[in-house]
């Protein structure tokens, strides 16, 4: 018998598991209540919930598969060309440190240096710019391009930018807007929102637990996965690699943990100085947007350039451009320095029908402004 929403809220607090089935079904229950304050409190608490209490995966994995049944029948999935190894990145977001737009950055550098990335985003609610705002704010013209043709964009230029922010829109009319911190569908959901089918895929996470998450996307479907985090203190958790900081990475292929590599995306982490001003986002969208541009132009030789290049490296890993994280950084330090990665940003914007104007006046001198270091603003992202 299918559980009710009370019961399911209720065997929460309990140690016992509970079984795969209710909790699908009571999170259904619960999406399925009248909009409103119970509706929210009940979808809350379960969702918490799920998270605090281990997580236990096969709990989690009911929950998403209700979450998505809302409006998976309605998707569309694009492949990639025969022979060509997309890389699928995305993140949690809900960081409690904001920074510059390292993610997208990374990508470009990443895909100048062989990588093909398929990068997933959406608009930021509290950071200044999120992966949408950015590629807005250079002047790409994203939303007039069809997903196919985003992939054919993708296949030349090495990166691609795939709006999610509509890929859910039922499940969105019942979420959206209501939570500010990290729960259970965190550790996996918008992973799966890609609209193009890829064979690799890096997920940056605003928590801890990148075993489980890991372990939680390949239960799920994805091939070849590896969860990332960074953390500073015990409260400060970063969707992305940040030198220097306490660095956890996780990677699940074919069903099995590579320990290895895992060690070697902390070990080079651990090789770099941590400087957080550096990549702390400023208070001007445009600024922050531009403070990347400079790292991709060869312009900043903060120790902004070494956290792109480390994220990058991973990125580079993952689509086989290169075979080490330790060579990966090299190229992409190589590659910051040389200003390469603008030349892609460039022609990314061309073939999605841009005009040149607003990333040139990225580039002019902007006076300084402040940065916004409040560790206390929380950001909303599609999970």
């Amino acid at each position: 018998m299918a559980v009710t929403t009370p019961l399911l809220a209720q065997k929460i607090n309990s140690p016992a598991d509970i079984a795969p089935q209710d909790v699908h079904d009571g999170i259904a229950g619960i999406l399925a209540l009248p909009e409103g304050h119970t509706r929210d409190v009940m979808l809350g608490s379960v969702l918490t919930g799920l998270l605090l209490r281990g997580p236990r995966l096969e709990e989690v994995e009911a929950a998403i598969r209700a979450a998505t049944a809302l409006d998976r029948s309605g998707w569309d999935f694009h492949q990639p060309p025969v022979g060509t190894r997309f890389v699928g990145y995305t993140g949690s977001g809900k960081k409690t440190f904001k920074t510059i737009n390292l993610s997208t950055a990374a990508a470009l550098v990443a895909a100048t240096g062989g990588a093909h990335v398929a990068k997933l985003g959406s608009r930021s609610a509290s950071s200044k710019t999120g992966s949408r705002d950015f590629v807005d704010i250079v002047g790409a013209t994203s939303d007039t391009v069809p997903h196919q043709e985003m992939v054919d964009i993708t296949a030349e230029v090495g990166f691609g930018f795939f709006s999610i922010e509509n890929r859910v829109p039922e499940f969105d009319r019942r979420y959206g807007g209501r939570f500010q911190a990290v729960h259970a569908l965190s550790l996996a959901f918008p992973a799966l929102l890609s609209p193009v089918t890829c064979p690799a895929y890096v997920y940056g996470l605003s928590h801890p637990a990148v075993g489980a998450s890991a372990r939680l996307l390949s239960r799920l479907g994805l091939p070849d996965v590896t969860v990332i985090n960074s953390s500073v203190g015990q409260a400060v958790q970063v969707d992305e690699l940040i030198p220097g900081s306490t660095v956890r990475a996780c990677r699940v292929s074919a069903g099995g943990e590579d320990l290895a590599f895992n060690d070697a995306v902390r070990t080079g982490a651990a090789s770099m100085p941590q400087d957080l001003t550096s990549v702390t986002q400023h208070e001007d969208p445009r600024e922050n947007v531009a403070a990347a541009i400079r790292v991709l132009a060869g312009r900043d030789t903060s120790q902004a350039r070494n956290a792109v290049a480390l994220n990058a490296a991973l990125l580079m890993v993952m689509s086989e451009a290169a075979p080490t994280i330790r060579s990966g950084i090299n190229k992409a330090l190589t590659i910051i320095d040389a200003g390469a990665a603008l030349d892609t940003l460039q022609q990314f914007v061309r073939l999605t029908g841009g005009g040149p104007h607003q990333l040139r006046s990225l580039l002019r001198p902007i006076a300084p402004t402040a940065l916004l270091v409040s560790q206390g603003v929380k950001e909303t992202a599609p999970c």
